[in-house]
């Protein structure tokens, strides 16, 4: 074909990189090593993980991160190839729905051995050991040479809030471990539990469960519960509690599922959103905003005293935030929710040891 031919009936071309793990096809190296290979299909999702690159550095560390560890008792350096590309859509005909491709890249930071994700924190003090120019490609590949070390690779768009799929590819030729940066879904700090072992009860919560006797019956629903509640919010809570907010609540410590929780319980929920509310308060956009961006949810529950897996992350972001603001009550609504999914997770755990169900499912 004729490069005239081939320019009027072709509009666009694609130049597809071919990795190293391909040319094990060809049977002439068969002999040779071969390189290891690392694929991952993401997303990035605004409000969630679409955090933009290097120059935003409130956000660029919430983009997907991948781990590569060289280690050090090699003495050779890695030769390591990075490629990202995006998804385009090929089966619709109609140009003006088809989605534009984005300016895509990745950046490279040299970590410490014992830093398990990059903060914001991280990014603004250190400078990436690479970055490439973000291009309006389908692809965009990379070959680095690394000496033995840990290093972060962190796929972006070059501004935050882009939705789209992406393929990560991490290639390297001499022994490496890759994996995806995550956290498990745990409760480092169980506020009621310790509540209940320290067995306490300060003079103020005494003299608040006396009243409530004589005001209350001993088992309460969510209205009064909001009653209560909204008599005492500006301790406790950022705005007003709703019917819903108290509904949830009940949960926590509605062991017989009847709707009710007994009045002695009030001092534990009180001290719970007690802790919440100082742990939303640190990253509180202006003085009792009651909202904070959703980009920092993950950092949130960490004050609050829980991790979360990418996934139960990004569900959370999806059910409690809107237009990437998270509110005070939602944030609360969501912790009962990873409080609840925790105890009936262990609940079942103890009645069949070997639950083929996961805590991401509940």
């Amino acid at each position: 074909m004729s490069f005239e031919d081939f320019a009027r009936n072709f509009t666009q071309l694609d130049l597809v990189h071919v990795g190293p793990d391909d040319w094990m096809l060809e049977t002439a190296l068969h002999s040779k090593q071969p390189w290891r290979a690392v694929l991952a299909r993401r997303r990035w999702r605004s409000g969630y993980n679409a955090g933009g690159g290097p120059t935003y550095i409130d956000t660029t560390s919430m983009n997907p991160q991948f781990h590569v560890q060289i280690p050090r008792t090699s003495s050779n350096k890695c030769h390591v190839v990075v490629s990202i590309t995006q998804f385009y859509e090929t089966s619709t005909s109609d140009l003006k729905k088809k989605k534009p491709l984005f300016a895509i890249g990745f950046a490279v930071y040299e970590v410490p051995h014992s830093m398990p994700r990059l903060t914001p924190h991280f990014v603004t003090e250190q400078k990436p050991l690479d970055v490439t120019n973000h291009s309006v490609a389908r692809e965009v590949v990379t070959f680095f040479t690394l000496p033995p070390g840990d290093y972060i690779v962190v796929p972006q768009t070059n501004v935050p809030n882009l939705d789209g799929k992406f393929l990560l590819r991490i290639l390297t030729d001499e022994q490496s471990n890759i994996w995806e940066v995550n956290e498990e879904n745990m409760v480092i700090r169980n506020i009621s539990s310790e509540f209940m072992e320290d067995g306490s009860i300060n003079s103020d919560s005494k003299s608040l469960l006396s009243k409530l006797l004589v005001k209350y019956p001993p088992e309460i629903d969510a209205s009064q519960l909001q009653k209560i509640l909204k008599a005492q919010w500006k301790n406790y809570l950022s705005e007003k509690p709703t019917l819903e907010l108290c509904k949830s609540l009940i949960m926590i410590r509605d062991y017989n599922i009847s709707g009710r929780i007994s009045l002695l319980d009030i001092p534990v929920l009180m001290n719970m959103l007690q802790f919440w509310r100082l742990a939303f308060q640190k990253f509180e956009r202006g003085h009792n905003s009651g909202k904070t961006s959703s980009y920092n949810l993950r950092a949130v529950l960490w004050e609050a005293g829980c991790t979360v897996s990418n996934k139960v992350l990004e569900c959370v972001v999806l059910r409690f935030a809107k237009n990437r603001i998270l509110t005070a009550e939602n944030y609360i609504m969501a912790m009962v929710r990873l409080h609840l999914a925790h105890e009936r997770y262990h609940s079942l755990d103890t009645k069949t040891k070997n639950s083929p169900i996961s805590l991401e499912e509940v």
